[in-house]
């Protein structure tokens, strides 16, 4: 029986060492196949806010938050089955008032027949601005607690940029929240 030469023992070791590396910067390098891809957009973003959990505080982020919906509407990458969960997203940024006025059903159809039009004329809302907070006005009357305030949407349509102005006026509820009571288009002066 012939002995193993400790040079040929420490070739084997380093042989074998060298595979066992190799194989594991091969095992780290492979992607996993079965993993996915997630790519978060602008509504998969807004999809996570919880306004049960977390209102938004003043009349301007709730018109802020009511813009960041609107532009997720007509973003090109919404997926169609975000669409529904947005606009109940939106509804509870409505006072109950303007939500009788209009059932979730009728509200919806006529939000994607203007999505619709919005996609077949290639026209997103591309930017939004809303009233500073001084410019935010406070009234109290037999409605209650009251709070005015514009929106100006960027809305771009074949390197157009049209601006669509909106007065809001928003009402506090009994749980202190700003909720939208309703909004007009205002014409440019």
């Amino acid at each position: 029986m012939q002995k193993n030469s400790p040079v040929k023992t420490v070739v084997a070791l380093v042989v074998l060492a060298a595979a066992v590396f190799v194989i594991f910067l091969l095992a780290i390098k492979t992607p996993d196949k079965k993993q996915e891809s997630v790519t978060i957009t602008t509504a998969t973003k807004q999809l996570t806010k919880d306004y049960e959990k977390d209102y938004p505080a003043t009349p301007r982020t709730v018109v802020t938050e009511y813009a960041e919906i609107t532009r997720c509407f007509y973003a090109s990458d919404t997926e169609e089955d975000q669409i529904r969960p947005l606009a109940i997203q939106m509804r509870q940024l409505f006072d109950d008032e303007l939500n009788a006025n209009q059932s979730f059903d009728d509200f919806y159809d006529s939000l994607r027949s203007e999505i619709a039009v919005y996609r077949d004329k290639n026209k997103i809302v591309s930017s939004y601005s809303v009233s500073s907070s001084t410019d935010v006005k406070y009234t109290n009357n037999e409605y209650g607690s009251l709070a005015s305030l514009y929106l100006t949407l960027n809305v771009r349509e074949d390197g157009t940029i049209n601006k669509i102005k909106e007065q809001f006026v928003l009402r506090q509820d009994a749980a202190g929240h700003w909720k939208i009571l309703g909004w007009e288009y205002v014409a440019d002066e």
